[in-house]
């Protein structure tokens, strides 16, 4: 049976209404096509947040851990990933973000900074923020694969319904 299609660029329109970073906004993106990019990503790094825990979305971020990108768990997701047996990192966002910064942080295995940092499964308002800061003063490509659109991204989903949101992200993983 074909995998049902989802379109991911619709209603690319700030989650937040108040959040519009001016005239540079992040490109809404299709599944296939942020799958690929991150498959081609020297150094990818999916970065999960507590929602990012929730039910059903574990297996699937299993899938990009079996696909060796490196997962770190932020919030209090650690546990709901363990019990998936995801391989994953636990780290404060806030400090993450600063790690990223930094050209000469080795990553968490010691091979060199990561290049795409991909989102999911944030506080909105907080994520966004910290988008920001990666969009502004770092060469690092983020791409949200969240629910809502992330205007500080470079490139991210519209704001999409529960049922498009798991389709999309299994489009995703199946371009790993």
């Amino acid at each position: 049976m074909a995998q049902k299609t989802v379109d991911t660029t619709k209603r690319a329109v700030p989650f937040d209404k108040a959040n519009v970073p001016g005239p540079k906004m992040a490109k809404p993106v299709k599944a296939e096509l942020a799958g690929k990019i991150i498959s081609k990503a020297k150094r990818p790094l999916l970065i999960v947040g507590t929602p990012g825990a929730d039910t059903g979305l574990p297996e699937i971020i299993k899938t990009f851990n079996s696909k060796s990108i490196p997962v770190a768990a932020t919030g209090s997701c650690l546990k709901a990933l363990k019990q998936a047996d995801v391989e994953a990192t636990y780290v404060n966002l806030h400090a993450l973000v600063s790690y990223l910064k930094d050209p000469k942080w080795k990553g968490f295995d010691g091979n060199g900074n990561y290049d795409t940092a991909i989102f999911i499964g944030h506080t909105y308002y907080y994520a966004s923020q910290l988008m920001s800061t990666l969009k502004n003063f770092t060469t690092v490509k983020v791409i949200s694969i969240d629910r809502h659109y992330h205007p500080n991204a470079q490139m991210s989903f519209g704001n999409l319904n529960d049922d498009d949101f798991r389709t999309a992200l299994k489009i995703v993983a199946a371009q790993l």
